[in-house]
C-alpha cells in the first residue's frame, strides 16, 4: 500500500513538472501565462490528476478557466509523451483559493496584532501621566 502511495506522489511530481513545462512552452493561448500550478494530486488508481492552480489576477479567472478547458486535450496528449504509464490520467483543473485564504488570515492576524500594540501603547501613555 505504501509503495503505491509513494508511486502516486512521484507521478504527481512528474505531472506537475511536465504540465508547467507544457503551459509555459507549448500552449499558445496568452491567457495561460497567468496560471501557476500549485499542486497536483493523483488518485491511487492513477485515473485522475487534480491540478490545483492559482492566477495572478482574479479578474481574468473566467478567461483562464475557458483557456484551460479548451487546452486540456492538448495538454493531456503532450503529457502522454513524457509519462511511462499505460494510460494518462484525466486532468481536472481546480482553482486553488488557499493562497487567498492564507493571505486573508495573515491580514487578520496583522490587524489584531496592530490593535494590541496600539492598546499597549495607550496603556503605557496613561500610566506615565
Amino acid at each position: 500500500m505504501k509503495k503505491s502511495s509513494n508511486r502516486a506522489t512521484r507521478m504527481a511530481d512528474q505531472i506537475h513538472k511536465d504540465i508547467m513545462n507544457i503551459l509555459r512552452n507549448k500552449v499558445k493561448d496568452p491567457r495561460i501565462n497567468w496560471v501557476t500550478v500549485n499542486e497536483v494530486e493523483v488518485t491511487n488508481d492513477y485515473s485522475v490528476a487534480k491540478i490545483y492552480y492559482s492566477v495572478l489576477d482574479n479578474s481574468k479567472l473566467q478567461g483562464i478557466q475557458k483557456a484551460l478547458a479548451s487546452a486540456k486535450g492538448f495538454i493531456r496528449s503532450e503529457l502522454s509523451k513524457g509519462l511511462t504509464t499505460y494510460t494518462v490520467p484525466d486532468l481536472r483543473f481546480i482553482f486553488d483559493t488557499s493562497l487567498e485564504r492564507g493571505s486573508h488570515i495573515l491580514s487578520l492576524i496583522s490587524k489584531v496584532s496592530d490593535e494590541f500594540v496600539d492598546q499597549d501603547n495607550d496603556e503605557e501613555d496613561s500610566q506615565s501621566n
